[in-house]
């Protein structure tokens, strides 16, 4: 669906809704996927879907509907429906408003090239012949997509965006191992494939085997892949106003602390070069960069209109679809650098484990960030600065705050990794005392 016609039908639902504000967001476009699984690609599927979501208010009564057809009958219904459910409700005495029109750019693109399903499947076909050489198994995914958001209101918000990016990921089995690899661009032809190919398959062949070791604190060198996972609880229940509000935040009461070593800086940035860009959140709001922990800083935290309006301040362009129960949401986190190269890294290390994956993290604790979870893909024994040899998955149960404050070095370099439409650009982080708390038969 091309621009004029989403603006069109925004603008449908800004004049045809009787109510004291609205707010129309359109987001959808094209996604394709190749996916691909014991050597053998076994779906190569492409869709054009979108969703309207409306939003009323009555006085301070909000009412929201969605709808995927966007007929003016459906649509029409939709209204309707929002304009019900708003009646209904109770009213909302700390609601000020929705978004004010902010200053800044009123159109987005970040586009490139989407490839196609041949371009995708010659890919594939690189990663799984490579992977049958050694009589492994390759699995995985191959997604692009083009996004496209759009956001209108009553108050003289219009904002459209488009922005493209490509995902292809990569897990190698033996019949000991495993080994992965992933990469995220917002053009396909900026995908590393030898890259992915030669990280995943060295993984798996190194991981063959594994003997155990005992549980216990260990030195870790976290890839990007575990530190993004180790993190992400992170995102949802400490970087918001609602964080704060509801008191699941170890950032509250600690503005302008030093709670960490001078290395650790964390921020979102939905303009940054290193990132898949966003010029706007779901409200219409433009992006502004929040930095929430500079050299070990306690900085802010991420704002939508409703917690904004309510604490006398601005919003800070990172607002979700509403309504939803996780307030405003880092959509372009970032780790900040260090200074040294991974070789460094893994050379200061005299017996610890290099990480190459988490996975099936938990919270255990919201105000500490105790996290726990999995290794899987590559566990690997480090002694006398070199990587000896792999060894069996373990839990950990390890505090975010207390990894933070253990972190004696970070890589100069990063990767992007975008999971379920967020993006998380990471560094390897060099962490002591790092606490596994049991093994595994594998």
């Amino acid at each position: 669906m091309n621009k004029e016609r989403i603006l069109e039908i925004l603008d449908y639902v800004v004049k045809s809704t009787r109510a004291d504000a609205v707010e129309a967001v359109l987001v959808g476009g094209e996604s394709y996927l190749t996916g691909f699984a014991n050597n053998y690609i076994h779906r190569n599927v492409g869709e054009e879907n979108y969703e309207l979501s409306i939003r009323v208010v009555l006085g301070k009564k909000i009412g929201a509907s969605s709808t995927s057809d966007l007929s003016n009958d459906a649509i029409d219904a939709a209204i309707e429906n929002a304009i019900g459910i708003a009646k209904l409700q109770k009213e909302n005495k700390d609601f000020v408003s929705l978004p004010k029109n902010y200053p800044g750019e009123t159109e987005f693109k970040f586009v490139s090239d989407i490839p196609d399903a041949d371009t995708r499947a010659s890919i594939v076909k690189v990663l799984v012949d490579e992977s049958k050489k050694y009589g492994f198994v390759s699995s995985g995914k191959f997604e692009a997509e083009l996004m496209q958001l759009a956001v209108k209101n009553s108050l003289g918000v219009e904002r459209y965006m488009e922005r493209t990016a490509s995902t292809l990921k990569n897990i190698v089995m033996t019949d000991t191992s495993s080994g992965f690899s992933q990469d995220s661009k917002a053009d396909y032809r900026d995908i590393d494939v030898q890259n992915i190919l030669e990280e995943s398959l060295e993984v798996a062949k190194m991981a063959q085997n594994p003997v155990s070791i005992e549980p216990g604190k260990y030195e870790v060198i976290l890839t990007p892949y575990a530190v993004e996972e180790f993190l992400s609880s992170m995102k949802y229940l400490s970087l918001s106003a609602k964080n704060i509000e509801e008191g699941t935040s170890f950032m509250k009461g600690h503005f302008g602390e030093k709670m960490f070593p001078d290395l650790i800086t964390l921020f979102d940035d939905g303009l940054n070069d290193e990132t898949l860009k966003m010029g706007f959140d779901f409200e219409g709001v433009p992006k502004k960069k929040v930095t929430f922990i500079e050299n070990g800083v306690v900085g802010d935290v991420v704002y939508d209109s409703f917690y904004a309006y309510k604490e006398g301040k601005e919003p800070t362009g990172h607002s979700l679809p509403q309504p939803n129960e996780l307030g405003a949401y880092p959509m372009n986190f970032f780790v900040g650098k260090g200074g040294s190269t991974v070789e460094e890294m893994i050379s200061h290390v005299e017996k610890g484990l290099f990480v190459q994956r988490f996975w099936y993290t938990n919270p255990m604790e919201p105000v500490t960030l105790l996290i726990t979870g999995m290794t899987r893909d590559g566990l690997f024994l480090i002694e006398n600065g070199k990587i000896t040899k792999p060894v069996k998955h373990m839990r950990f149960t390890e505090s975010i705050l207390n990894a933070f404050n253990n972190c004696l070095e970070i890589s100069n370099i990063s990767k992007i990794i975008y999971e379920d439409g967020a993006v998380t650009t990471a560094p390897y982080m060099r962490i002591k005392d790092f606490n596994f708390t049991s093994a595994t038969e594998f």
